[in-house]
Order: structure tokens, then C-alpha cells, then sequence
């Protein structure tokens, strides 16, 4: 496993929130895109509210505005059909493309919005004696604006939930060439991370499949504290090694790789030690899928014994030959062994969990004495 296969979320966030950006990584911001966002998703809730109220306040004070109103909320509404488009199909890849539907989300959108104008005419009709401006075009920017804040606020949405906890996720991008391969020499931040995730992969999995025997869901919560914890320091220590990388080739004399030989040696001492922490992680992840191994196989050798007596009697029937009892009972004993390589395997597995645990622990509380 060389590269880091998924996100991985702060433990702190709900997780109803992280199932829905889990379920649709491809939203998820990079970190090179995170720094650049300029509209959060609240403000534009609030823009959207606020501009279609004073719309509406604008038609129902202003008679002559009514005909620039209804053009703006026909444009408004192709707009928001094109950005549909562009979100959902593939053959939307570039301006020409958006202008080619163009020519039909225009009608379309004309005709929703007097069909729109129509029904609310049966109901807010009567207002026109009262106000001085145009209700309906006044019911329908509310419409729009009630419409549009709920679409961009509703609990769901995986884009705004990427946007406003773009800080509380890391993706496999940012630890560099997300889509090609990269040697551990040449990424050796990004291979540690991968190992640290497969070690939590494996607990889950472990999870799934061994049941009630293996009871690590503590655990599991400590290694998804510790791999969030391990993912920004790995991160920060990708960054100071290609700074030095950088500083090396830039060097204009001996003297000056001289002098970044103290930070090589800090940086190497910062590996060491976190490839220390993430062995011994993934060491555990190793007895767990040893386990994981041993309960499969126990379950396939349980499989075959159960279809031992159908065997049996086709070998009787085709044959002559008596079937000798000890060769029908080889399954039985075959089960009998997986089952109990599987029981000792489970058994170290949750010993070593809670060893890992109780370590996991004390560094925790060592690291928050030490931040206090």
C-alpha cells in the first residue's frame, strides 16, 4: 500500500456530517484550494435572502419595474438551470457547451416562470388594489429567495458541508501526486500515512466481521484521534523537508548546505520518531487482520464441513468402494483447528488493543499536561 486511499476527518465533527462527505470524496477540498475560498456558504444564504427580499420590496413599491423584474428572474432562473446542468452531466466541460444549452434553458426557464405567475396570480391577485406595485412578481422573488437560501442551507448538502469544515479534513492530495505513483523516497510522509490509515481499515474491518469477540470500539476511537493527530504533523513535516529540499538546490556554495545540514538532522529525527509511532500501530492493525484472516477461514472450513454428508453420499453412490470414516471426518477436524487458531488469534488481538489503548491514553494526557 503506498498511497493514502481516502480523507481523513476530525473526530470532533458529527458523524452524520462526515457519513455525507465520506459518501462523496470528490467534493472534499484540497488543501491547495482550501486558502483561496472567498464566499462561505452562510454569506451566501444571507446574500440570496436579502437581495431576493429587497427584489420583491423593489415590485411591490415600483410599477414600473415590473417588466426588468420578471427579465432578471428569467435570466436568474437559466442561470441556476445551466449550473444544474453543468453539476450533473459530463458533455457540459467548457463555455461553448453552456452556450449550446443555452438555447434551450432559456425557453424553459421563461415558460417556468410564467407558469409560476400564473398560479400565484389566483392567490395574491387580489393584493394588486392594495399595493401600488406588482405582488406577483413580488410573491415570486420571495419564492425564489425562500427557495434558493434552503437549497444552499439544507443539512445534506456535501459542498457546503466540504466548505465550512474544509478545516477538518485531510484528503490523500495533499500529501502530493494523488493519481500517480510516488516512491517511498520520494514521499516517505505519504507512505507512513498510508500505513497508518490501513492499520485503522483493518480495526474497522476487524470490527465488522469478528462481532461481540472483538471488542475494539474504544480503541478504534483513539486510532481515528491519532491518525487525525499524526495526519498534521506528517503534513507539516512534508512541508519543512521540501523546503529543504528546496533551499538545497538553490545552494549557491558549500557553506550554505553546511548550514542546512542542523534542519536535514531535525527532520530526519522527525521521521524516525513518527515511523516508530505509526509501526507500532500498524502492528496492531497486522493482528487484527491476522484475526480477521483466521475467523475466514474458519468460516470457509465450516462451509465445507457442512457439505461434507452431500459429498459423502455422492462418493457412495458413484463408488463401489467403501468411504473410510476417518477421511469423511477430515473437515470436522479441519474446522475444529481454524476455530481455534481463529479463537487464540481474536484473543491476542484484544489483549494487544487494550495495551494499545492504555498507551494511546497516557500520551494523550501526557500531551495535554505538556499543552497546559
Amino acid at each position: 500500500m503506498s498511497r493514502p486511499r481516502r480523507p481523513t476527518f476530525d473526530p470532533a465533527l458529527p458523524p452524520r456530517a462526515v457519513a455525507r462527505m465520506r459518501a462523496r470524496p470528490e467534493k472534499l477540498l484540497p488543501a491547495s484550494a482550501k486558502s483561496s475560498r472567498r464566499l462561505t456558504w452562510r454569506r451566501g444564504a444571507a446574500l440570496t435572502a436579502v437581495g431576493g427580499t429587497s427584489l420583491a420590496a423593489v415590485a411591490l413599491l415600483s410599477p414600473a419595474a415590473g417588466a426588468v423584474l420578471m427579465l432578471l428572474l428569467c435570466l436568474g432562473t437559466t442561470m441556476v438551470v445551466l449550473g444544474l446542468v453543468s453539476l450533473k452531466d459530463s458533455f457540459t466541460d467548457d463555455w461553448a457547451d453552456l452556450a449550446m444549452h443555452a438555447f434551450w434553458a432559456l425557453p424553459v426557464s421563461v415558460a417556468g416562470v410564467a407558469g409560476a405567475r400564473l398560479l400565484l396570480e389566483q392567490v395574491v391577485g387580489p393584493l394588486g388594489s392594495v399595493v401600488p406595485g406588482d405582488p406577483t412578481t413580488a410573491a415570486l422573488y420571495l419564492t425564489a429567495a425562500a427557495g434558493g437560501t434552503g437549497a444552499i442551507m439544507r443539512p445534506g448538502m456535501v459542498t457546503r458541508l466540504a466548505s465550512e469544515n474544509a478545516d477538518h479534513y485531510v484528503l490523500p492530495e495533499d500529501f502530493g501526486r494523488p493519481y500517480s505513483y510516488a516512491s517511498r523516497r520520494e514521499e516517505p510522509e505519504a507512505h507512513l500515512f498510508a500505513r497508518l490509515q490501513q492499520a485503522t481499515d483493518r480495526v474497522e474491518e476487524g470490527i465488522r466481521v469478528l462481532g461481540g469477540s472483538f471488542d475494539a470500539d474504544h480503541t478504534l476511537s483513539l486510532l481515528r484521534e491519532e491518525e487525525w493527530r499524526m495526519a498534521h504533523e506528517l503534513l507539516r513535516l512534508r512541508s519543512l523537508r521540501e523546503e529543504l529540499l528546496r533551499r538545497g538546490r538553490e545552494a549557491v556554495s558549500d557553506q550554505v548546505t553546511r548550514a542546512l545540514e542542523p534542519q536535514k538532522e531535525a527532520v530526519d529525527r522527525a521521521h524516525a520518531a513518527l515511523s516508530e509511532r505509526v509501526g507500532v500501530l500498524a502492528g496492531y492493525g497486522e493482528r487484527v487482520h491476522a484475526a480477521v484472516t483466521a475467523h475466514r477461514e474458519w468460516e470457509q472450513c465450516q462451509e465445507i464441513a457442512d457439505r461434507a454428508a452431500e459429498y459423502a453420499d455422492l462418493a457412495l453412490s458413484s463408488s463401489q468402494e467403501s468411504v473410510h470414516a476417518e477421511e469423511l471426518d477430515d473437515g470436522l477436524l479441519s474446522v475444529e483447528a481454524a476455530h481455534s487458531v481463529r479463537e487464540e488469534l481474536v484473543r491476542e488481538a484484544v489483549d494487544a488493543g487494550a495495551s494499545l489503548s492504555a498507551a494511546l491514553r497516557r500520551g494523550q494526557d501526557r500531551d495535554g499536561d505538556q499543552s497546559g
